[in-house]
């Protein structure tokens, strides 16, 4: 195999350059030994601009200019394309303005918009993505991510086939979204998953399946953002992806979540508890994680419910592929959940959702006389009744209380759809296994299989959740991007 010397590599990378140079059309070497490169020729814009990104080196700043531009291909960078584990650092990549430069993948032979992997401190700002296939912008194995006055959307309907995500930093660390737009995302505008430490603030949702969504991941602050227009606003699930990264330690506050209430235009996923299962109508949801605090949030004209605090199981009964997922670390049942000092107004006067409707809905119409109106603050109790008659033990939930707590928000009921005090007589029922058919299942001696079932028993007041001593407040999450740390305190935002 030949080799190239180390001055027929110098001689490579000189000539490479200068064709870079030619292509991009201007490049700048700063006081500091960065560049600055200047995207001119946009001729073929597509190319143009994947060249600079494959030329790029650590410190450079690659400038896009103003007008809306039309690429053919999506965007890569990687920060390691050479695989010699010598990861490229501190790019940066801006346009004249979020409104000013716009990225449309429209024509784009498919996937996402922008890809970015394998890299360290990439801060995105003054642009906008459009209408990207698949995501956005995706980054996968990025520590330090700053995305600044953004964009993502996708124009006219909301529709199925638009992309699934805006921004859609996963397996990162050290993640800042900050005073951003998305539009359109038919699964979540803003979606950070299986990462840590994490700041989404001061962000604008709009028309998205879920605005903003904290999936399996933990230290995350989402404050100052407005999600408005979505199915879902703001969401904090975990689900058994069985990978270890398993969701703990948000805070959600100081947000404005209203007038969620479009239909999920999702795709149906084979996770029973994907985003397709959102109940139209509902401002904020936990979904099976621990460790989630709500405070000095406005939630106001959600149709279905204020907050929802789900267990897992009100999706399905657990298959082989969560009691594996269980072994490795997840667990299907919310535990300390802080919800306090929010103001919750207007919820619940046009339930609906495949999710509710079977059996949720009815059985809180009965507690309003026939009437639709739901709890502001929605708890199904369920993995807590089954905790405490023992039934998960076996998966290491043993039983608890007090730990779903809802404290100073106003005038704001509570509701729970199951009673978790399994010594209520009235908790379970019994009833018959059924095949396909709808006919009873024997056991091998030809008895007929009898099991034990939750039985609803829906209550709604506005102290029904509420804890003794309280939860104890959650510790601010912490940004560190090239040495600056950014959150509560530490880049001069106060947002107590």
């Amino acid at each position: 195999m030949f080799t190239k010397s180390p001055l027929a590599k110098s001689i490579s990378a000189a000539v490479m350059g200068l064709a870079f140079v030619a292509l991009a059309g201007c490049s700048d070497d700063d006081d500091d030994g960065t560049r600055t490169i200047r995207i001119k020729d946009t001729n073929d814009i597509t190319s143009t601009v994947k060249e600079a990104l494959i030329n790029a080196q650590s410190g450079d700043t690659i400038i896009l200019p103003e007008g809306t531009f039309y690429f053919n291909d999506r965007l890569t960078f990687d920060g390691d394309n050479d695989g010699d584990g010598v990861i490229i650092e501190n790019i940066t990549i801006t346009g004249a303005g979020r409104d000013k430069t716009i990225l449309d993948f429209s024509l784009s032979a498919g996937g996402d918009g922008i890809l970015i992997e394998n890299a360290k401190g990439i801060t995105l700002t003054d642009f906008t993505v459009q209408e990207a296939a698949n995501n956005g912008i995706k980054l996968k194995d990025v520590d330090g991510i700053k995305i600044q006055n953004m964009g993502a959307q996708w124009l006219g309907d909301l529709d199925s086939d638009n992309g699934a995500y805006g921004f859609y930093p996963v397996e990162c660390q050290n993640i800042l979204i900050e005073d951003s737009y998305v539009r359109g995302s038919a699964d979540a505008g803003i979606y950070v998953g299986q990462s840590q430490n994490i700041i989404v603030r001061n962000n604008t949702a709009i028309e998205n399946v879920a605005g903003i969504e904290i999936e399996n991941s933990k230290f995350a602050d989402v404050y100052g953002n407005t999600a408005t227009g979505n199915t879902g606003g703001i969401l904090i699930f975990d689900l058994p992806i069985g990978n270890g990264n398993y969701g703990s330690d948000v805070r959600v506050f100081n947000n404005t979540a209203s007038n969620n209430n479009a239909d999920n235009f999702a795709n149906a996923s084979d996770n029973p508890a994907g985003v397709h299962i959102v109940p139209p109508g509902t401002g904020m949801i936990v979904l099976a994680t621990r460790n989630v605090e709500f405070f000095n949030n406005t939630i106001e004209n959600n149709e279905t419910s204020g907050i929802a605090i789900a267990d897992f199981q009100v999706a399905g009964a657990l298959t082989e592929t969560e009691q594996t997922a269980i072994a490795d670390g997840w667990s299907p049942t919310p535990q300390n959940i802080n919800m306090h000092d929010n103001v919750i107004t207007n919820t619940g006067a046009n339930p609906r959702g495949a999710l509710v409707e079977d059996v949720i809905i009815p059985s809180f119409q009965s507690l309003n006389e026939g009437q639709g109106k739901m709890p502001d603050i929605l708890y199904d109790g369920l993995g807590e009744l089954l905790a405490n008659a023992g039934e998960l033990e076996a998966i290491g939930i043993l039983p608890f209380s007090n730990s779903i707590c809802s404290m100073n928000n106003g005038d704001a009921t509570s509701g729970r759809l199951f009673d978790v005090n399994p010594a209520n007589p009235d908790a379970f029922y019994q009833d018959t296994l059924k095949d396909e058919d709808g006919k009873d299942v024997k056991d091998e001696q030809g008895e007929v299989i009898i099991l034990t079932l939750p039985n609803p028993q829906p209550m709604v007041a506005t102290d029904l959740l509420n804890c003794p001593d309280g939860l104890e407040s959650l510790a601010p999450a912490v940004v560190t991007i090239n040495g600056v740390e950014y959150g509560c305190g530490k880049d001069d935002m106060n947002c107590e």
